[in-house]
């Protein structure tokens, strides 16, 4: 008796991760599933920095009649 309520108690400890508190509990996705959405949240986010710094260096060195540090 004692010993089951060790492991339980064990096993619901917070220390642990999901994972190894339920090691028995498994979920494979299919591809159809899988959205990763975070990561091509990420993709658009660095793209709109490159552009946005592109545009800046574009007007800083080549919109103005001013001497440059490009050519």
């Amino acid at each position: 008796m004692t010993e089951g309520t060790a492991s339980s108690s064990d096993s619901k400890s917070p220390s642990k991760s999901w994972e190894q508190r339920n090691p028995e509990i498994e979920r494979e996705i299919t591809i159809d599933e899988y959205n990763p959405k975070g990561t091509l949240t990420l993709t658009l986010l660095y793209l709109a920095i490159i552009v946005l710094m592109w545009v800046f260096m574009f007007f800083v060195e080549f919109g103005g009649n001013a001497p440059s540090i490009i050519g």
